[in-house]
């Protein structure tokens, strides 16, 4: 691998992300078909980032990937207020489990890698190495393809609606562009991967109905809280 990234890190990035979405595609559906939903998915994951993190690690890359403490001070991140408000989006109507206590664990579980691989894929492997030849290039293009990645769940027999679908990709692309301004301004990853993990996670306690019927509120307020934060961020100021 590191011979790869020696050539090229946007192809060694754009293989760890066609192994993620295949993988995931894949291992989604063979799941359900065992009547537990992501019992594969979650070890494939868990393989995932172990192999990219061992990789960084190895390769003396980690704070490269920004796999270390933030080097802002709460203060200037805004105490992650944003962020936090984002990745609890899935429990503003409430507790709700509508799920066995294995299967749910299991998916609870299987969020959380999911949103820490996605974030070493994307705000890792890939915005690096894209922002070497134009760091602001690359935070656009990265957030859009992140977005655009949802795209998949129109294929994957995830059940989603074009509607909630197109909702989706919206605010996937402004909560790509407020996670890469926080690794950009905290030179961390870290925050983003907790804040993925928790937006993902705390999905098995989402009120669905009030979810979907409120849908399209929720995706403009994710990405106005989103986008503001992020330009935040990225807005040069005097020390």
């Amino acid at each position: 691998m590191k011979k790869m990234w020696d050539r090229s890190e946007t192809l060694l990035a754009v293989l760890f992300i066609v192994i993620y979405v295949m993988g995931n595609s894949l291992l989604d559906q063979a799941s359900d078909g065992l009547g537990i939903e992501m019992v594969l998915t979650l070890p494939f994951d868990l393989v995932l980032i172990a192999v990219m993190l061992a990789f960084m690690k190895r390769n003396g890359l980690n704070d490269y990937y920004g796999i270390c403490a933030p080097k802002a001070p709460a203060r200037q991140m805004l105490f992650y207020l944003p962020m936090i408000l984002v990745s609890t989006v899935n429990i503003w109507f409430g507790i709700v489990f509508n799920r066995g206590i294995v299967e749910g664990l299991i998916y609870f579980l299987a969020m959380i890698a999911t949103g820490i691989a996605e974030e070493l894929l994307f705000r890792g492997f890939l915005f690096r190495a894209m922002s070497r030849q134009n760091p602001r290039a690359a935070v656009i293009l990265v957030s859009i393809l992140f977005g655009a990645g949802h795209l998949m769940n129109l294929f994957n027999g995830s059940g989603m609606t074009l509607l909630e679908t197109i909702c989706q990709v919206f605010y996937a692309i402004a909560v790509g562009f407020l996670f890469v301004a926080v690794l950009i301004r905290s030179g961390s990853l870290i925050p983003c991967m907790i804040a993925h993990a928790a937006f993902n996670a705390l999905s098995v306690f989402a009120n669905n109905p009030m979810q979907e019927k409120y849908q399209i509120p929720i995706s403009v307020s994710l990405c106005v809280i989103s986008l503001a934060a992020g330009i935040y961020y990225l807005t040069p100021r005097s020390s």
